[in-house]
């Protein structure tokens, strides 16, 4: 993305330069304030928010959601990027180890008279 001052093409936009003047925008907010007042963990959680919920995202579930009621019969994710990777970030979680079983009940079948034959043990034992 190129930016323009006073008429004059004066260059490219760095990823990171575009994500601070996105959050910037989303927000409100001048870049220069952000940068000055944001504490820069504070600035890392709405990065990774705006990546788990890329702005549109809610027009365009709701766009979704009114197609199929009209009859549509594809998933969201199929016509939206911003669903696929919403998408995408679940899968990624839940890859990430965040669907493993775990919970009282499996505890005291683990440790049940003779226990799980299988020697399976879960990880955060």
């Amino acid at each position: 993305m190129w930016y323009w001052c006073e008429g004059q093409r004066l260059g490219k936009l760095t990823s990171q330069e575009e994500t601070l003047y996105e959050i910037a925008f989303r927000l409100g907010i001048p870049v220069y304030k952000m940068l000055e007042e944001m504490p820069y963990e504070e600035l890392l959680g709405w990065t990774a928010y705006f990546q788990s919920r890329p702005p549109g995202w809610q027009e365009d579930q709701r766009t979704y959601l009114l197609m199929k009621a009209a009859g549509f019969k594809g998933k969201g994710s199929d016509i939206f990027p911003t669903l696929r990777l919403m998408e995408q970030t679940r899968s990624a979680k839940a890859d990430a180890g965040h669907a493993l079983p775990k919970g009282k009940f499996l505890n005291k079948m683990l440790e049940a008279v003779g226990g799980d034959e299988s020697g399976w043990k879960p990880s955060w034992s």
